[in-house]
């Protein structure tokens, strides 16, 4: 093939994001809320999720052991625990202001609790996925939430998720609205500010200050087992 003939082209890095910016996270008026899953092996699952807030940040840690023992207890959560393994638990909650950035960690200061499922624990990497929604189309205003911990009781045949085991995440996805309201909270999804690109297509990707958007729903799409494993379980 002649060189002169030969057409450029640009190495694009797929596992990069060129619109990301560097630095702590901040989003105005918001607060990180993280659920803390121990899961087989002594190793930590977090689901981070993100609580509106008027006025002032005044969070504290029995803010966080209140969301705790709302999300760990009642109906909806012992449906579901008979579906996690008992060596598995929702453990912890913190909230982190992050209106601007570096600020500390509150942590519950109250006992979380454990599945009940008497069953073998399915690998630590196993989860299930309640997808979040709002008002806005796009894949950044959806949002994902990774539940692990589960037992085989919840698996159904061909391998899927039991249809009893996806009620009762489905049934357990939507205390949590309900769980942040109650301590000062809108459930949200936050988003970082991104600088402008143009995308690999050449389509161009105008900036995007930080911002929230408030969820309109949680709902368990499927019965298909799922797994986020960026660098794995720590």
């Amino acid at each position: 093939m002649r060189v002169d003939a030969s057409q450029q082209f640009l190495a694009v890095n797929v596992l990069s994001d060129p619109g990301a910016i560097g630095g702590p996270v901040v989003v105005p008026n918001c607060a990180q809320i993280v659920l803390v899953w121990n899961v087989e092996g002594g190793k930590l699952g977090h689901n981070v999720l993100y609580g509106r807030y008027a006025g002032t940040f005044a969070g504290t840690v029995a803010q966080a052991s209140s969301i705790l023992t709302a999300l760990s207890s009642g109906g909806a959560w012992t449906a579901l625990a008979a579906f996690l393994a008992n060596t598995a638990a929702l453990t912890a909650v913190t909230i982190r202001d992050v209106n601007t950035a570096n600020q500390p960690i509150l942590q519950s200061s109250v006992s979380g609790a454990n599945g009940t499922s008497a069953s073998a624990a399915l690998p630590s990497e196993v989860a299930a996925v309640i997808t979040l929604r709002t008002a806005n189309t796009g894949r950044a205003n959806r949002g994902r939430v990774y539940v692990p911990g589960w037992a085989t009781n919840s698996l159904g045949a061909g391998n899927v998720i039991a249809g009893a085991a996806v009620t009762a995440l489905g049934n357990w996805a939507n205390t949590i609205p309900g769980a942040l309201a109650g301590q000062g909270y809108t459930w949200v999804i936050g988003q970082k500010a991104r600088a402008a690109y143009t995308g690999s297509t050449g389509t161009s990707h105008p900036a995007r200050a930080a911002t929230s958007i408030q969820v309109s729903s949680q709902v368990v799409r499927d019965n298909h087992w799922d797994s986020q494993r960026r660098r794995g379980l720590r």
